[in-house]
């Protein structure tokens, strides 16, 4: 299966998996709930978007402050009401820096990600890349960081080990033992650590920097979804703040 058409049939069955997980997850449900109108507005941006310009499309991002000041909590909402404050050319330029700097405030960084998404999957769409021989840390699309990663048998590769971007969504393949924050590749210095009865959502730590990622086992679990199996196990990031590991790069949710 070409990746293109894996990716639509991923972001077509990506809001029925969430409903799945709100089951699975009760812990996480206020955030589920939310990030199930995220899942929409950035499904229904994808199909109707015609140039992978953003600028071009800002009317998108207006459309995103109004859901998040309909459904968002308190925080969010009030953030989405000052954009909405703001002129235009401000907040063109605001998106334009995280694009360049790739840091916001916890809440911009959100509404950034949720916004862009669309138009850079978009714009991976159109880009040859050669992602099983880039095995770098940052996305080769759009320079932004990983947030989760898994396990599946691809054409190329059997039980190969990919990287997903918190932004784009873009996968490619990187080294399976390998710490994605300082290149250690100890095996007695990484640890896996996971909730018995969801051995498919893992934990891969490095001891050696105390760096985290998920790894999510699609042999284990195939109908599982990445970026939002990593949303709905809260809990093991959770876990993993209490013991003093840091997570390589949150995702959307700052979590």
């Amino acid at each position: 299966m070409s990746t293109n058409i894996f990716k639509q049939r991923e972001k077509e069955y990506a809001l029925e998996r969430l409903r799945v997980l709100k089951g699975k997850y009760p812990e996480a449900l206020e955030v589920l709930n939310f990030y199930e109108h995220i899942l929409r507005y950035q499904r229904e941006a994808y199909q109707s978007i015609k140039d992978k310009d953003w600028r071009k499309g800002i009317k998108w991002f207006y459309r995103l402050l109004d859901i998040c000041m309909e459904n968002g909590n308190e925080e969010i909402s009030k953030r989405a009401e000052e954009f909405k404050g703001l002129e235009k050319a401000v907040v063109e330029k605001m998106i334009g820096d995280f694009i360049k700097e790739k840091k916001a405030e916890p809440i911009d960084r959100f509404l950034f990600l949720s916004f862009l998404n669309p138009f850079y999957e978009r714009f991976a769409e159109s880009m040859e890349v050669d992602k099983e021989n880039w095995l770098k840390t940052k996305c080769p699309v759009c320079g932004f960081k990983p947030s989760v990663s898994y396990i599946a048998d691809s054409q190329e590769v059997e039980g190969g080990r990919f990287l997903r971007c918190v932004l784009c969504n873009t996968d490619w393949l990187y080294n399976r033992n390998r710490c994605v924050n300082c290149g250690n590749e100890d095996d007695k210095e990484m640890d896996y650590y996971y909730q018995e009865e969801n051995r498919a959502v893992q934990l891969q730590v490095c001891q050696k920097c105390g760096h985290y990622i998920k790894l999510i086992d699609m042999r284990l679990d195939g109908l599982a979804v990445p970026h939002v199996e990593d949303v709905a196990t809260l809990i093991l990031d959770l876990w993993a703040k209490e013991r003093g590991f840091v997570k390589f790069e949150n995702n959307i949710f700052g979590l």
